[in-house]
Protein backbone atom coordinates (compact mmCIF):
# COMPACT_ATOMS: atom_id res chain seq x y z
CA UNK A 1 0.00 0.00 0.00
CA UNK A 2 1.50 3.17 -1.03
CA UNK A 3 1.98 6.20 1.35
CA UNK A 4 -0.40 8.26 -0.38
CA UNK A 5 -3.51 5.77 0.16
CA UNK A 6 -2.85 5.53 4.08
CA UNK A 7 -6.37 5.67 5.31
CA UNK A 8 -6.60 6.21 9.12
CA UNK A 9 -9.27 3.24 10.65
CA UNK A 10 -10.01 3.36 14.30
CA UNK A 11 -11.56 -0.17 15.53
CA UNK A 12 -13.97 -0.58 18.27
CA UNK A 13 -16.47 -3.26 19.87
CA UNK A 14 -17.72 -7.09 18.76
CA UNK A 15 -19.73 -8.02 16.72
CA UNK A 16 -20.64 -7.83 12.58
CA UNK A 17 -18.27 -5.60 10.88
CA UNK A 18 -19.98 -2.15 10.79
CA UNK A 19 -17.44 0.56 8.76
CA UNK A 20 -18.68 4.11 9.18
CA UNK A 21 -18.06 6.85 6.58
CA UNK A 22 -18.46 10.55 7.56
CA UNK A 23 -19.06 13.46 5.28
CA UNK A 24 -17.79 16.43 3.56
CA UNK A 25 -15.73 19.01 5.59
CA UNK A 26 -15.08 17.15 9.04
CA UNK A 27 -14.19 14.00 10.32
CA UNK A 28 -14.69 10.50 11.69
CA UNK A 29 -14.81 12.03 15.49
CA UNK A 30 -18.82 13.49 14.27
CA UNK A 31 -19.67 9.85 14.79
CA UNK A 32 -18.66 9.81 18.60
CA UNK A 33 -22.18 10.79 19.61
CA UNK A 34 -23.50 7.37 18.87
CA UNK A 35 -19.69 4.69 19.00
CA UNK A 36 -20.23 3.55 23.05
CA UNK A 37 -23.64 2.25 21.91
CA UNK A 38 -23.16 1.30 18.60
CA UNK A 39 -19.64 -0.47 19.62
CA UNK A 40 -21.95 -2.56 21.89
CA UNK A 41 -23.84 -4.67 19.04
CA UNK A 42 -20.86 -4.14 16.23
CA UNK A 43 -17.37 -4.38 15.64
CA UNK A 44 -16.74 -1.03 14.00
CA UNK A 45 -14.28 0.56 11.55
CA UNK A 46 -14.19 4.35 12.10
CA UNK A 47 -13.10 5.86 9.08
CA UNK A 48 -11.48 9.40 7.67
CA UNK A 49 -11.89 9.81 4.23
CA UNK A 50 -8.63 9.55 2.28
CA UNK A 51 -7.62 13.54 3.11
CA UNK A 52 -9.55 14.55 6.06
CA UNK A 53 -9.00 14.02 9.54
CA UNK A 54 -5.92 11.82 9.77
CA UNK A 55 -5.80 10.17 6.22
CA UNK A 56 -3.30 10.98 4.15
CA UNK A 57 -4.88 12.35 0.91
CA UNK A 58 -4.82 10.95 -2.42
CA UNK A 59 -2.82 12.06 -6.07
CA UNK A 60 -6.64 11.73 -7.65
CA UNK A 61 -10.28 11.71 -6.13
CA UNK A 62 -13.13 9.76 -7.56
CA UNK A 63 -15.46 7.75 -6.25
CA UNK A 64 -13.55 4.35 -7.27
CA UNK A 65 -10.41 5.53 -5.91
CA UNK A 66 -11.60 6.26 -2.44
CA UNK A 67 -13.48 3.43 -2.17
CA UNK A 68 -10.36 1.55 -2.45
CA UNK A 69 -8.33 3.43 -0.29
CA UNK A 70 -11.19 2.38 1.67
CA UNK A 71 -11.10 -1.55 1.64
CA UNK A 72 -7.80 -1.61 2.05
CA UNK A 73 -8.06 -0.87 6.11
CA UNK A 74 -12.00 -2.37 6.07
CA UNK A 75 -13.31 -6.15 6.28
CA UNK A 76 -13.28 -7.94 3.08
CA UNK A 77 -17.31 -8.06 4.17
CA UNK A 78 -19.17 -6.04 6.07
CA UNK A 79 -22.01 -3.34 6.55
CA UNK A 80 -21.52 0.12 5.27
CA UNK A 81 -23.07 3.15 6.69
CA UNK A 82 -22.13 6.28 5.28
CA UNK A 83 -23.18 9.85 5.89
CA UNK A 84 -24.01 12.45 3.02
CA UNK A 85 -20.79 12.47 1.02
CA UNK A 86 -19.57 9.13 2.79
CA UNK A 87 -23.18 7.98 2.32
CA UNK A 88 -21.98 8.41 -1.87
CA UNK A 89 -19.15 6.30 -1.69
CA UNK A 90 -20.83 3.62 0.53
CA UNK A 91 -23.36 3.24 -2.62
CA UNK A 92 -20.43 3.09 -5.40
CA UNK A 93 -18.91 0.22 -3.23
CA UNK A 94 -22.24 -1.84 -3.26
CA UNK A 95 -22.34 -1.44 -7.19
CA UNK A 96 -19.22 -1.97 -7.84
CA UNK A 97 -18.22 -4.55 -5.21
CA UNK A 98 -20.84 -6.41 -4.01
CA UNK A 99 -18.88 -9.06 -2.35
CA UNK A 100 -17.32 -6.47 -0.06
CA UNK A 101 -21.03 -5.19 1.09
CA UNK A 102 -23.31 -7.03 2.86
CA UNK A 103 -26.13 -4.55 4.03
CA UNK A 104 -25.99 -0.72 2.72
CA UNK A 105 -27.24 2.15 5.36
CA UNK A 106 -27.51 5.48 3.41
CA UNK A 107 -27.26 8.72 6.25
CA UNK A 108 -28.44 11.83 4.82
CA UNK A 109 -27.37 10.60 1.12
CA UNK A 110 -28.83 10.39 -2.47
CA UNK A 111 -27.79 8.79 -5.24
CA UNK A 112 -27.56 12.50 -7.08
CA UNK A 113 -27.54 15.52 -4.70
CA UNK A 114 -27.75 18.05 -7.71
CA UNK A 115 -31.29 18.78 -8.66
CA UNK A 116 -32.14 18.15 -12.81
CA UNK A 117 -35.33 18.11 -14.29
CA UNK A 118 -37.49 15.90 -12.07
CA UNK A 119 -35.22 15.10 -9.54
CA UNK A 120 -35.00 16.80 -6.02
CA UNK A 121 -31.66 17.96 -5.10
CA UNK A 122 -29.71 21.18 -3.79
CA UNK A 123 -29.36 23.75 -6.87
CA UNK A 124 -25.44 23.68 -8.56
CA UNK A 125 -24.81 27.36 -7.25
CA UNK A 126 -24.56 25.73 -3.84
CA UNK A 127 -21.58 23.73 -4.41
CA UNK A 128 -20.27 26.73 -6.59
CA UNK A 129 -20.57 29.21 -3.80
CA UNK A 130 -19.15 26.43 -1.32
CA UNK A 131 -16.25 25.31 -4.43
CA UNK A 132 -15.61 30.09 -4.04
CA UNK A 133 -15.76 30.25 -0.50
CA UNK A 134 -12.85 27.53 -0.18
CA UNK A 135 -10.38 29.49 -2.56
CA UNK A 136 -11.01 32.92 -0.44
CA UNK A 137 -11.80 31.83 3.26
CA UNK A 138 -11.68 27.67 3.32
CA UNK A 139 -12.10 28.12 7.62
CA UNK A 140 -15.05 30.30 7.27
CA UNK A 141 -16.84 28.09 4.82
CA UNK A 142 -16.20 25.29 6.61
CA UNK A 143 -17.81 26.44 9.69
CA UNK A 144 -20.77 27.86 7.39
CA UNK A 145 -21.18 24.57 6.28
CA UNK A 146 -21.27 23.26 10.01
CA UNK A 147 -23.80 25.14 10.74
CA UNK A 148 -25.99 24.16 7.91
CA UNK A 149 -26.05 20.53 8.59
CA UNK A 150 -28.30 21.08 11.72
CA UNK A 151 -30.33 24.35 9.80
CA UNK A 152 -33.92 24.42 10.22
CA UNK A 153 -34.47 21.31 13.14
CA UNK A 154 -35.73 22.21 16.98
CA UNK A 155 -32.08 21.92 17.94
CA UNK A 156 -30.36 23.08 15.97
CA UNK A 157 -28.43 25.45 18.27
CA UNK A 158 -27.47 22.58 20.43
CA UNK A 159 -26.33 20.47 17.69
CA UNK A 160 -24.33 22.60 15.62
CA UNK A 161 -22.38 23.27 19.70
CA UNK A 162 -21.74 19.66 19.08
CA UNK A 163 -20.65 19.31 15.99
CA UNK A 164 -17.87 22.30 17.07
CA UNK A 165 -17.23 20.31 20.06
CA UNK A 166 -16.54 17.30 18.40
CA UNK A 167 -14.19 18.70 15.62
CA UNK A 168 -12.39 20.72 18.26
CA UNK A 169 -8.90 20.23 17.80
CA UNK A 170 -9.06 17.74 14.75
CA UNK A 171 -7.31 18.38 11.52
CA UNK A 172 -8.40 20.76 9.22
CA UNK A 173 -9.42 18.61 5.87
CA UNK A 174 -6.69 18.73 2.53
CA UNK A 175 -7.84 21.21 0.36
CA UNK A 176 -7.36 19.27 -2.87
CA UNK A 177 -10.09 16.81 -1.33
CA UNK A 178 -12.17 19.33 0.02
CA UNK A 179 -12.15 20.57 -3.20
CA UNK A 180 -12.92 17.38 -5.13
CA UNK A 181 -15.40 16.01 -2.59
CA UNK A 182 -17.46 18.71 -3.18
CA UNK A 183 -16.78 18.08 -7.18
CA UNK A 184 -18.17 14.25 -6.83
CA UNK A 185 -21.09 15.29 -4.95
CA UNK A 186 -22.13 18.02 -7.72
CA UNK A 187 -21.14 15.32 -10.27
CA UNK A 188 -21.78 12.07 -9.26
CA UNK A 189 -25.01 10.25 -10.64
CA UNK A 190 -25.40 6.88 -9.35
CA UNK A 191 -29.00 6.68 -9.94
CA UNK A 192 -29.57 3.85 -12.96
CA UNK A 193 -27.16 1.21 -11.33
CA UNK A 194 -28.45 2.00 -7.64
CA UNK A 195 -31.73 0.72 -9.02
CA UNK A 196 -29.98 -2.40 -9.68
CA UNK A 197 -29.07 -2.99 -6.30
CA UNK A 198 -30.00 -6.63 -4.88
CA UNK A 199 -28.12 -6.39 -1.05
CA UNK A 200 -30.21 -4.59 1.93
CA UNK A 201 -30.46 -1.09 1.81
CA UNK A 202 -31.79 1.29 4.55
CA UNK A 203 -31.97 4.61 3.80
CA UNK A 204 -32.42 7.86 6.23
CA UNK A 205 -33.78 10.65 6.00
CA UNK A 206 -33.61 14.25 8.14
CA UNK A 207 -37.21 15.99 7.74
CA UNK A 208 -35.39 19.27 7.69
CA UNK A 209 -32.50 18.49 5.59
CA UNK A 210 -31.66 21.26 3.11
CA UNK A 211 -28.96 19.42 1.07
CA UNK A 212 -31.12 16.06 0.89
CA UNK A 213 -34.99 17.51 0.20
CA UNK A 214 -37.55 15.56 1.18
CA UNK A 215 -38.91 14.62 -2.21
CA UNK A 216 -35.59 12.51 -2.73
CA UNK A 217 -36.66 9.66 0.04
CA UNK A 218 -39.71 9.37 -2.64
CA UNK A 219 -37.46 9.21 -5.72
CA UNK A 220 -34.82 6.72 -4.26
CA UNK A 221 -37.75 4.33 -2.74
CA UNK A 222 -39.02 4.13 -6.78
CA UNK A 223 -35.36 3.97 -7.85
CA UNK A 224 -34.95 0.58 -5.29
CA UNK A 225 -38.33 -0.29 -4.36
CA UNK A 226 -36.52 -3.19 -2.04
CA UNK A 227 -35.07 -0.60 -0.05
CA UNK A 228 -35.79 0.14 3.70
CA UNK A 229 -36.90 4.20 4.71
CA UNK A 230 -37.07 6.27 7.75
CA UNK A 231 -37.47 9.96 7.91
CA UNK A 232 -36.34 11.54 11.46
CA UNK A 233 -38.80 14.21 12.28
CA UNK A 234 -36.86 16.07 14.43
CA UNK A 235 -33.48 15.88 12.20
CA UNK A 236 -32.00 18.26 9.69
CA UNK A 237 -28.70 16.44 7.82
CA UNK A 238 -27.30 15.02 10.65
CA UNK A 239 -29.92 12.43 12.45
CA UNK A 240 -27.08 10.76 14.28
CA UNK A 241 -26.76 13.95 16.24
CA UNK A 242 -29.98 15.04 16.70
CA UNK A 243 -31.77 12.13 17.24
CA UNK A 244 -29.00 9.88 18.33
CA UNK A 245 -30.86 7.26 20.33
CA UNK A 246 -33.32 6.87 17.16
CA UNK A 247 -30.42 6.36 14.64
CA UNK A 248 -28.58 3.98 16.90
CA UNK A 249 -31.79 1.36 17.14
CA UNK A 250 -32.60 1.86 13.40
CA UNK A 251 -29.16 0.78 12.97
CA UNK A 252 -28.90 -1.84 15.41
CA UNK A 253 -32.87 -3.52 14.03
CA UNK A 254 -31.20 -3.03 10.14
CA UNK A 255 -28.77 -5.31 10.96
CA UNK A 256 -30.48 -8.38 12.61
CA UNK A 257 -33.25 -7.95 9.77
Amino acid sequence: MSIEQTVYCKELGQGEALVLLHGWGVNSAVWQPVIEQLSRHFHLFIVDLPGFGESAPLANYSLQTISEAIQQVVPDSAIWCGWSLGGLVATYTAIHYTQRVNKLIQVASSVKFVSVDSWSGVEPVVFENFLQGLNTNAKKTLTRFIALQAMGCPSARKDTVIFKKLLSGTAIADHDALISGLQLLANSDLRQLFSTLSLPCLSLFGQFDSLVPLQTREEMLTLLPSSQSQLFENSSHAPFISETELFCQRVIEFSVD
